[in-house]
């Protein structure tokens, strides 16, 4: 399966737009990619301006500090409509935990799944980061973590 390509002058580099999400792959697939239907286009913002196909399901993923305003903002301007969005951690190169990006899903996360490890070095400070962590408003999860991924379709 060849990827789509953005359009440059005869005899430019290309570059593809994005990986493409098939059930038919053996690599390993993103765990969001599983969220979404065949076809769906993986752009990652970190690899530059893109253009995109005229219309259909499209993953946005940046990890860089104010990823939520870029995403948000790059969908914005590519004409993607936001059908949810994800926080990762810790990275999207190895992503241990996908969390929907509402209160409900990073407060249970706080609660009941993030932990600190038993016989950590740190453990103490481990707790106390842990324990404001629960403390803290659910918006600052998904502010200050910076691998994001948000889902969408292109009208």
């Amino acid at each position: 399966m060849t990827s789509p390509v953005e359009h440059v002058a005869p005899g430019e580099q290309t570059r593809p737009v994005g990986r493409v999400a098939s059930r038919e792959s053996t690599r390993p697939i993103a765990p969001w990619l599983q969220l979404c239907p065949p076809g769906t286009v993986e752009i990652d913002l970190r690899d530059g301006p893109v253009e995109l196909p005229l219309d259909g399901p499209v993953v946005l993923v940046d990890q860089r500090p104010w990823s939520r305003r870029r995403l948000r903002r790059t969908a914005r301007e590519l004409g993607v409509v936001l059908e949810r969005e994800f926080v990762v951690l810790p990275t999207l190169e190895r992503p241990m935990v996908v969390v929907d990006d509402v209160e409900e899903a990073v407060r249970y996360f706080w609660t009941a799944v993030a932990t600190v490890p038993p016989g950590l070095a740190f453990a103490v400070p481990a707790s106390a980061l842990l324990g404001l962590a629960r403390r803290a408003p659910w918006r600052w999860t998904g502010a200050l973590a910076p691998a994001r991924v948000v889902v969408g379709r292109r009208r």
